[in-house]
C-alpha cells in the first residue's frame, strides 16, 4: 500500500501545527518569526513546500515499510 500526500495537504497540515504553535504563550519575537517563515519561506506552491512535501512523502514511506518488515510478534504462549 502506497500512501502520498499532495502539496495542498501537506500546507495544510504545517497551517494547522504553525496555527497551533501561533495560539501558544510564545514571545513576541517568536511570534513574529514564526509568522514570517510561514507567509515566506512556505506558500503554496513554493519550491520549498515541494521539497517539504517530498520528505514528509518519504519519511511516511519508510516508516511504513520498516512496520511491515518488522512486526511485533506476540508470542503465542502470551495468548
Amino acid at each position: 500500500m502506497k500512501v502520498e500526500f499532495t502539496v495542498e495537504e501537506v500546507w495544510q497540515m504545517m497551517q494547522t501545527v504553525t496555527d497551533a504553535l501561533l495560539e501558544a504563550d510564545l514571545d513576541k519575537k517568536d511570534r513574529a518569526a514564526l509568522r514570517s517563515w510561514r507567509s515566506g519561506a512556505l506558500k503554496l506552491h513554493s519550491h520549498e513546500m515541494k521539497g517539504l512535501t517530498e520528505k514528509v512523502n518519504s519519511e511516511l514511506q519508510r516508516s511504513h515499510t520498516r512496520s511491515e518488515a518488522t512486526p511485533i510478534k506476540k508470542p503465542d504462549w502470551m495468548s
